[in-house]
Formats: structure tokens, C-alpha cells, sequence
């Protein structure tokens, strides 16, 4: 976690009395099953308790697919929790699958946790409007995270309906971190409260009391799931869909050429590259090739790469005056600049890894190093911030990078925006 969970930034009566509830749609959609994962045993019933008492009501399959190991005691308490919310626990029923994979180190087993989604999902269903459901991707818990961001993936690729839920954003979150846009009001009857309330009590290794003082559940962290609002959340589109958009729809959608935060951070980037010149260079991630320009001064032969046509098209128009410089589209780790096989100098990656689950970074770390000529540099360079469609941060993508490639780590700097890191 990156926060406190015994702390909450905004107390609940003020998430009840904000304004922005006045434009948030209700949930009305009537699926016929659900399938509910979740990271750990109450993360459901926190979550969504009052749509998965509502299923139970309308007498529809429900089931419970608990993603990390836990011990036989949390699992009896899911099955009382499930049977409060009115669902059947009967061994017949399987409402609760659990998968059994490492806690807290999801991020490290996706290939695992993606074959265990796979199964799930393709299991035969005679339900006709199947809903999924997921952590939020944005809940700042590094198993919510990859939770989230694998099952949406699994779900589009099957085309099945799929939200997300938060859990700890009503403790560490502020109004500014909700998308609104995305989000849907559950709104509950009396009998789903009720049925949510009892369920949340169901867990009482986990809630923290004077008898309990271990418990990560805060009182009033429960009480506020218990009787504030349930919500989903549209998951952001596909990164690949969401960038092509926004560099077709404007030149220039990250004001790279004229936001400070963009010119000073190319600044840095050129200042901290050791050489003064470099022979074969690959950018990966160029957008419409700002960077791009600042590094073909300072290399013979430079191949930048994007996954955006419409990103390609602008770099490659703002560059066509450079004939050191190849534009190229590509899906990194998926494809591969094949001239950077043939020894590269440098390879940058800036503003891309926080978009890659942890085995997708490891590819790409692997095909870095693999691609070095001797002696050759990687510069990495993110943003510290977070986003709810990110895999990881770039504070954690720069951990990977040098565990995992085992390079030294020439240059650093870290400042509250961004961390820029040149490794040889």
C-alpha cells in the first residue's frame, strides 16, 4: 500500500455531502450472473456486499474468486460474510473460488493469475448479460492493481461486461481522485443495507478493535462502506485506444512543447546523458517526437518508436528534415526496432514503463539488455505521480529495471516530479 489504511483523508460525512453526486448515474443494469473478483477475503463485501445481495435476491449465480492466499479462518469468513449477503455456501454452489496465489506479490505471478482469469471466464454460463467484477485499478494497492488490470484485459478480449470497485479510495483518496465521469451509483434498498451491514461484521480478524488492535479495518473506514454509497467504475479505455485518440484529436495532447513540466524535463534528459555524442540510439515511446529532436543532435542513428499512428505520423512530419532519424510504429515488448539487435549505444524509455505489467517490463528490460553494445546506456526517466490506468509507478519500474538487469546506475536524478536514472 501506498498509504496509511488506519488513516482516512477525507472523513465520510464530507464523501456523503459532496456536490458531484448530483451528476452520477445510477447502476441500472440487470445482469443475469456475476463474477466477482477479488483480491482478498471483505474486499467484495466492502466493495460491492450490496450488488452481491442483490443477486442473491434476484436469485441469479454469484460467484466470489478470491486472487490471493489466505488461511482456512478468512475463508470461513468470506462463506459467513456470502451467507449474510443471502448467497448459497453449500459446497454444490461454489460461490467462492480461491486461487492461491502469493499475497502482496500478485504483480509477480500475472502469468499465473492470467491462466487462473482465462479458466474462470471460459467456464461454461447459460447467462446471457454475465457482469465482471474487479478492484479498481486506481486503488493504490499494488494487488488491486494488477487485480483490476488483468481481468479487464481478459474480460474485453472475451467481450463480457466489466467494472471496477474501490475499496481503500474512501480512506486514502480526496474528491479530486474520483473519475466521476466513469462512475455508477448502486444505489441500495433497506433489505441490501441490511444484508451488507451483517456481512461486514463477518470478518472480525480483520477489523480493528481494542481486543483486535492488529485489525487493518478501521471503524469508521467500515461503517462508511457499511452505509455511504456503492459505486462501480467504467475501467479507462485500452492504453493503446486511449493514446491513438488523443494524439488524433489534438496535435499536441500532453502540451509536451510548451508545458514547463515537458521542457525542463527534456532539458534534464539531455543533461544527464554522460556523452556528448552517441552512435546507434532507440527512443521508445516518442509520441509526436519532442524528445526525439533533442536526441538527434547528439546521435548518428537514432530509431524512435510509438505505438500510436497518429503519434508515429506527427514525430515522423516534425523529423523529416533529419535523415538520421527512423520513426516507427511498434507495440513494445510485442515487436522490436530489429536494426537495435545489431548493437545500440543508448536506449531511452521515458514516460512508457508505468504502462507495462510487470512480465511486459521484464520483456522489454530483457530486450534492452539483450540489444547494448558494450559499453552502451539505458536511460529511464518517469514521472512519480500516479494514475489509475497505470501498472506500475515509475519509482517501481526503475526498481525492476535495475534488479533485474543488473546494470550500474551512472546518473540519478529525483526531484517531487520525476525520477530520470542512466544505467550502464
Amino acid at each position: 500500500m501506498s498509504f496509511d489504511p488506519r488513516t482516512a483523508v477525507t472523513d465520510p460525512e464530507a464523501w456523503e455531502a459532496l456536490d458531484e453526486w448530483s451528476g452520477v448515474p445510477a447502476f441500472d443494469e440487470q445482469p443475469d450472473e456475476l463474477i466477482v473478483f477479488s483480491a482478498h477475503p471483505d474486499d467484495e463485501t466492502l466493495g460491492v456486499g450490496g450488488l452481491l445481495a442483490r443477486a442473491a435476491g434476484a436469485g441469479f449465480p454469484a460467484r466470489v474468486v478470491v486472487a490471493a492466499a489466505c488461511d482456512d479462518g478468512r475463508l470461513d469468513e468470506l462463506d459467513a460474510a456470502l451467507a449474510s449477503l443471502g448467497l448459497p455456501t453449500t459446497p454444490a454452489a461454489q460461490p467462492v473460488v480461491p486461487l492461491g496465489l502469493p499475497d502482496g506479490a500478485l504483480k509477480h505471478h500475472t502469468a499465473d493469475l492470467r491462466a487462473a482469469i482465462a479458466e474462470i471466464l471460459d467456464a461454461p454460463s447459460e447467462a446471457r448479460n454475465r457482469l465482471v467484477l474487479a478492484p479498481w485499478t486506481g486503488d493504490r494497492h499494488g494487488d488491486h492493481r494488477t487485480l483490476g488490470r488483468e481481468v479487464v484485459a481478459a474480460a474485453r478480449e472475451r467481450g463480457l461486461r466489466i467494472l471496477l470497485y474501490p475499496v481503500w479510495l474512501w480512506q486514502w483518496g480526496t474528491p479530486a481522485d474520483v473519475p466521476w465521469r466513469r462512475v455508477r451509483e448502486v444505489v441500495l434498498d433497506a433489505g441490501e443495507r441490511t444484508s451488507k451491514r451483517t456481512a461486514l461484521a463477518a470478518f472480525p480478524s480483520q477489523l480493528r478493535t481494542p481486543e483486535n488492535p492488529e485489525g487493518v479495518l478501521e471503524p469508521g473506514f467500515v461503517a462508511r462502506a457499511a452505509d455511504g454509497r456503492e459505486v462501480v467504475i467504467e475501467p479507462p479505455e485500452p492504453a493503446d485506444q486511449h493514446f491513438e485518440r488523443m494524439h488524433h484529436e489534438r496535435d499536441d495532447p500532453w502540451r509536451v512543447r510548451t508545458r514547463w513540466y515537458e521542457r525542463r524535463r527534456r532539458a534534464v534528459l539531455a543533461a544527464s546523458l554522460p556523452r556528448e555524442r552517441y552512435g546507434r540510439a532507440v527512443e521508445l515511446g516518442c509520441s509526436i517526437g519532442e524528445t526525439t529532436l533533442v536526441l538527434a543532435d547528439r546521435c548518428d542513428e537514432l530509431i524512435a518508436v510509438d505505438g500510436s499512428a497518429s503519434a508515429v505520423e506527427a514525430a515522423a512530419e516534425r523529423l523529416r528534415d533529419r535523415p538520421n532519424v527512423v520513426v516507427e510504429r511498434m507495440r513494445v515488448p510485442q515487436q522490436w526496432p530489429v536494426a537495435a539487435d545489431h548493437g545500440t549505444d543508448l536506449v531511452i524509455v521515458s514516460e512508457l514503463a508505468y504502462y507495462l505489467a510487470e512480465d511486459e517490463w521484464d520483456a522489454v528490460i530483457d530486450r534492452i539488455v539483450g540489444s547494448l553494445a558494450p559499453g552502451g546506456e539505458v536511460l529511464l526517466c518517469h514521472w512519480t505521480g500516479d494514475s489509475d490506468d497505470f501498472a506500475q509507478s515509475g519509482e517501481a519500474a526503475h526498481d525492476r529495471f535495475r534488479e533485474r538487469s543488473r546494470l550500474r546506475t551512472a546518473v540519478v536524478h529525483r526531484d517531487e516530479e520525476f525520477v530520470l536514472e542512466v544505467l550502464r
